[in-house]
């Protein structure tokens, strides 16, 4: 425990959340901008789905239980629109993407999250007579996604739930899937759920392969995006390293690339700059983003750039360029990783494809 906390002080110091009452967390601006990338990451999750709008208007905690969401007001509201708005969708199997705001979040026994809270849902409608190969399917993938998130994929796991008596296991199934931190607790970071509905007249679709109506059993999919990321970023502080890094899945770091310019001839610090100055316009102009504020940092001293590094370290900032003089006479700079700590030498003609191509990875 006494290493998440650590991690709860380092995360807050660093600007990404702050710790209230109960240890109950807020984002900070580098926690929203990270959740901001979360978000969008997830709405290109699954592309064939159908975007519906979001709903600001805060939802109703009585009609998002875990079985009862078919009879709620919202999702037959969102079914109606995937018929009217996207007809060629409308068939088994498809897919619903939406999003809504919930007064009340979830709780768990590492850390409380101050609402109202963001849920990212995903319904699956697919044949009944193949709803659980595609629950199996669907927790696989989800799985898949948050390990290929982390910092230490073996966190994750999938938790059956347990059902009420009065519950069928062929009408009912329920898992989540949740992060580990040791002897501190766990957290829920997505909830998969099935459900069968029956004999519902206004509640059916074609099967996309033979064309029969059916109806479509729901597998619905709740992320708490805020949940998810303080989760997250728990997850890239707890690493054991010897000393403190944000190790922050690179694509959805909240800036992915920083400049550092080392002096050493106060006449050539003109020169110097203006290339940093051409650098910084390269990488914003290829949708790279750079640290907070200029997003260039200029010392004298070495051990400024040692102190200079560790905080980029911390912000989760996975590239720091670092020119110098030399770089002015061969065009030669450092390239150096969050990760490993090392720099490679590159050309400033590899710039920016050669970080463009690392991102992509």
């Amino acid at each position: 425990m006494r290493r998440i906390q650590r991690c709860f002080k380092s995360l807050a110091s660093a600007g990404f959340f702050r710790t209230g009452e109960d240890n109950n967390l807020e984002l900070l601006s580098h926690g929203r901008e990270y959740a901001k990338l979360l978000q969008q990451h997830w709405i290109r999750l699954r592309p064939l789905a159908a975007h519906l709008d979001v709903t600001k208007e805060p939802i109703n905690p009585v009609n998002i239980q875990r079985f009862s969401f078919p009879q709620s007001q919202q999702f037959r509201n969102n079914f109606q629109k995937l018929v009217k708005d996207h007809p060629r969708k409308a068939k088994c199997p498809t897919l619903l993407k939406h999003q809504s705001t919930c007064p009340a979040p979830t709780s768990n026994s590492l850390f409380g999250v101050k609402g109202p809270t963001l849920h990212l849902t995903t319904d699956f409608l697919v044949e009944p007579h193949r709803a659980l190969e595609h629950f199996y399917n669907m927790q696989r993938e989800s799985k898949i996604w948050w390990m290929r998130l982390s910092s230490n994929p073996s966190r994750y796991r999938i938790v059956p739930c347990d059902l009420a008596e009065d519950l069928n296991p062929k009408d009912y199934q329920a898992i989540d899937i949740r992060t580990s931190y040791g002897d501190a607790g766990e957290v829920t970071v997505e909830q998969l759920s099935l459900v069968r509905v029956v004999d519902d007249k206004d509640f059916r679709l074609p099967d996309a392969r033979t064309g029969e109506t059916v109806q479509p059993t729901v597998i619905r999919s709740v992320i708490e995006l805020e949940t998810a990321t303080c989760a997250l970023l728990l997850d890239g502080c707890d690493h054991g390293r010897d000393s403190q890094s944000l190790l922050l899945h690179r694509v959805l770091a909240p800036y992915q690339c920083g400049i550092a310019c080392v002096e050493s001839d106060s006449e050539l610090s003109a020169d110097l700059a203006d290339l940093g100055l051409h650098l910084k316009h390269v990488l914003n102009h290829a949708g790279l983003r750079l640290s907070e504020g200029s997003g260039l940092f200029s010392t004298k001293d070495a051990s400024h750039l040692a102190e200079h590094l560790l905080e980029t370290d911390m912000l989760g900032i996975p590239y720091t360029l670092v020119i110098n003089e030399q770089t002015l006479r061969n065009g030669l700079m450092q390239l150096r990783s969050r990760d490993t700590r090392l720099a490679e030498t590159i050309h400033i003609s590899d710039v920016p494809d050669y970080l463009l191509n690392i991102f992509k990875n």
